[in-house]
């Protein structure tokens, strides 16, 4: 199956709501996320729309997705900026820039295909 691997689209806050919460019930979730799966379900519309917009933007963070032919997200990665004189992501404030690669998922069927390697590459040349 070929692959597109893409930044996401503003507009695309459902799928993108879709596929974080098929890589919460991932059995290694608990130790791959900083949030439950009955957490990321209660969060409203408005908070979906404004996540996706702000990684489709950008600024701070972006969101990669790898679209299979059949027009399924097949992964995903997101890369977080952090600047010196930005606000502190992960503790203390940054003293270089930086970017983390987080939120990486793959669907089990897809794994074993170069997805995470291509979303890898888009992610670490956006970065």
């Amino acid at each position: 199956m070929d692959y597109v691997v893409r930044a996401v689209r503003a507009g695309e806050w459902r799928r993108a709501r879709e596929i974080r919460l098929v890589a919460l019930r991932d059995p290694a979730a608990p130790i791959a996320f900083l949030e439950t799966y009955e957490q990321a379900l209660t969060k409203p519309d408005v908070f979906w729309q404004e996540r996706t917009a702000g990684a489709a933007a950008g600024d701070h963070s972006r969101q990669f997705i790898a679209e299979a032919s059949d027009g399924q997200w097949a992964g995903t990665v997101t890369v977080l900026v952090e600047r010196p004189a930005g606000e502190p992501g992960f503790g203390e404030a940054a003293e270089v820039d930086q970017a983390h690669l987080v939120g990486v998922f793959v669907r089990p069927g897809h794994r074993g295909r170069g997805v995470v390697d291509a979303l890898f590459r888009e992610a670490i040349d956006w970065s």
